[in-house]
């Protein structure tokens, strides 16, 4: 039987943006910062658990940089991923009732850090 994939896994920078964005508005608007930092950690927890079977998510339909786009559900958030040989990419962390698709539609390039 052949093994997983190991993938490294990587945030965007549009990615790292979306995370500390609901940080900083729970934190202005709840004033509550154990539930802030109980985001971060949580969102970066399900991230994690895309290795190793990261193709096996649901595609979005959307191709960006000729890659097509994945999906995992959490809570009320979507994060969503491309996969590179075995390298998984985060590109975006989105409230699930934001129009995500008009967001994706209008990335062109993975906003990659260096």
């Amino acid at each position: 039987m052949e093994k997983p994939k190991r993938y490294k896994i990587k945030l965007s920078l549009d990615a790292v943006q979306d995370i500390k964005l609901t940080k900083e508005y729970i934190l202005k608007n709840f004033k509550y910062r154990v539930y802030a930092e109980n985001f971060s950690k949580k969102i970066k927890n399900e991230i994690k658990k895309l290795n190793p079977f990261a193709e096996a998510y649901e595609k979005t339909g959307f191709i960006i940089e000729g890659f097509p786009v994945y999906f995992k559900p959490y809570d009320t958030y979507i994060i969503f991923f491309i996969v590179d040989d075995r390298l998984v990419i985060v590109i975006r962390v989105l409230k699930e009732r934001m129009d995500w698709q008009t967001i994706l539609n209008s990335m062109k390039e993975i906003n990659r850090q260096s």
